[in-house]
């Protein structure tokens, strides 16, 4: 496998009251990556549930790493009846697929449902080992950085500039399928939120592709539109310039930039490319 994903789930804090019997809530995490999904414990009794799960793992090809969005979803766990969502988070691995990146994505993430809005947050911890893969033919484009910034990042400059890069991804808005009439509101909202989601990563991909084939490692001035048009489906584009960028030292950075933080701190990579 050319790639494993880690994931450990911490904690979780401000949940909602789901027992109006105890005013508390029995919670339980389920951390879905493609088709495979883990659980945790069930933390009883509690608004702010301590997990502290074992390391969930997902062995996968990067191509999946860089289209499918980890997704997490908080539940209340109910003996009689199905248990009752909380809400759910999704996370985008791509920050982590590139030898530069930090090596791992920690914190607090709001839990949304979308019904009731954000239900609390919960603590989660995210990690990515990359292998060696030679196959020519693969269709992931991890290592290609991609900033939102119209210039180029003060600790790189740009080797060469490719030209314009586009694409576009067009798929059935799941609100206008069958299946739709049938299935709850929330069921119908998450299901356009994670194709949503899995669009993004596709299109990234499929823009890091053409960047590779163009001999470039970055898009800058990179931006997504998402279009809704009915029955036509969802239509997400993307835009941006291909370009070689060399990292720069501190030191010759604050020389180019006499005006400016060193380049340590004035980085505005997604992934955090700069580091001391």
């Amino acid at each position: 496998m050319p790639g494993k994903l880690k994931a450990k789930i911490v904690a979780g804090r401000h949940l909602p009251v789901m027992d109006r019997a105890s005013d508390l809530t029995d919670a339980f995490v389920e951390v879905k990556f493609g088709n495979t999904t883990f659980k945790t414990d069930v933390y009883p009794k509690s608004l702010n549930p301590q997990w502290n799960s074992e390391w969930f793992k997902f062995e996968v090809d990067d191509e999946d790493l860089q289209d499918e969005p980890l997704q997490i979803t908080v539940l209340d766990h109910d003996t009689y009846s199905a248990n009752d969502a909380i809400g759910k988070v999704y996370i985008d691995i791509d920050p982590l697929l590139c030898s530069e990146a930090a090596s791992v994505i920690s914190g607090w993430f709001p839990i949304y449902d979308t019904i009731h809005g954000i239900r609390g947050e919960i603590n989660v911890l995210v990690k990515v080992d990359l292998f060696n893969d030679l196959n020519r033919f693969r269709q992931s484009s991890c290592g290609v950085k991609f900033f939102c910034t119209t210039s180029i990042p003060l600790c790189y400059r740009a080797a060469m500039v490719h030209g314009f890069v586009e694409e576009l991804v067009v798929n059935e808005d799941p609100e206008y399928q069958w299946i739709d009439r049938i299935r709850t509101p929330r069921a119908s909202n998450e299901a356009r939120q994670r194709l949503i989601s899995l669009m993004s990563g596709e299109l990234q991909r499929k823009i890091g592709l053409k960047v590779l084939e163009m001999g470039g490692n970055a898009v800058v001035g990179y931006l997504q539109c998402f279009d809704l048009e009915g029955e036509s489906g969802l239509v997400v584009r993307a835009i941006g310039t291909a370009c070689t960028l060399e990292k720069l030292s501190a030191g010759a950075n604050a020389h180019t930039h006499p005006n400016t933080a060193p380049a340590s701190n004035a980085c505005n990579s997604p992934s955090k490319d700069c580091k001391e």
